[in-house]
């Protein structure tokens, strides 16, 4: 007796059934500019920060009749050149008729620029944390009393807050390990969120007030990763030309949608000594 399978009926049937809602690819987290300085927009490629110096404390004057001693003001200046930064994808006409997700290609290959763009300036972003030449080093993995260390040096150097933490996910988790085994009462209780795990946001929770980003973005040197606390707003600055675009331009001879993405910025570290760099063990 001969049967009817599915190996007779191979003609008969899809090889797959394509799912247009396509997953995406994986990318490291991307953090905020929230505890960046902005340098004012203008007609250069160089913003320029300044910081005044320190005159010291007031002194007493020889006597009532003394003219109390005049002290010139000074400062100092940084400046950041910004460059541009750009991704593009062509999709052809063909790629589009015949795949899946039809129209839907374009605004998946415009999304994918756009991250791309945005990897890029986290990335650059991340390059200036092990930049600082204050430096907590921890004996192996981070701990919640290295997290405070560096937390502590910056205060003793006199830098106001509040401060921020950046970090890479191994010091994170690390962090969140001490935390969910520890018996302190304070990390059991106030801080026993930062146990769950993170989102794509990048933020990784509030210790102790000091508000913590993370990204795998961040330099691993001779063995160590360099995460850093430091001061919001005036430990590092980004002076900006444009921000991130995109835009699509018809290529006719070949066929296809071009989809660009471009920035123009630059980064820089404002105030050395208001930041703390945090090494640990990759």
């Amino acid at each position: 007796m001969a049967a009817t399978g599915r190996a007779a009926l191979d003609d008969s049937q899809f090889a797959a059934i394509l799912q247009s809602d396509v997953i995406q690819e994986l990318r490291p987290a991307m953090t905020s500019r929230e505890f960046l300085r902005q340098a004012a927009p203008g007609a250069s490629r160089v913003g320029q920060f300044v910081l005044y110096g320190d005159p010291g404390p007031a002194t007493a004057p020889a006597d009532d009749i003394t003219d109390i001693s005049s002290t010139a003001m000074a400062d100092s200046n940084v400046q950041v050149t910004a460059a541009e930064v750009g991704w593009r994808i062509d999709v052809s006409d063909f790629a589009k008729a015949i795949t899946i997700q039809g129209g839907g290609l374009i605004g998946d290959a415009a999304a994918m620029v756009a991250r791309c763009v945005a990897e890029k300036w986290e990335a650059d972003l991340a390059a200036l944390m092990d930049d600082f030449s204050n430096v907590t080093t921890t004996s192996a993995t981070l701990t919640p009393v290295d997290l405070l260390a560096a937390y502590s040096a910056l205060e003793q150097r006199d830098i106001p807050g509040p401060y921020v933490g950046y970090v890479h996910p191994k010091q994170s988790g690390e962090l969140r390990a001490e935390i969910a085994t520890t018996t302190a009462s304070y990390a059991v209780g106030r801080d026993g969120d930062l146990v769950r795990p993170f989102t794509d946001s990048g933020f990784f929770g509030t210790y102790m007030g000091l508000p913590i980003w993370q990204t795998s973005l961040t330099v691993t040197t001779s063995g160590l990763i360099g995460g850093a606390v430091f001061s919001s707003k005036n430990a590092l600055g980004f002076y900006e030309v444009w921000g991130p675009r995109i835009e699509t331009q018809r290529d006719a001879s070949l066929r296809s949608l071009e989809i660009v993405g471009t920035q123009a910025y630059g980064l820089v570290e404002i105030s050395d000594t208001r930041g703390q760099t945090l090494k640990s063990v990759a």
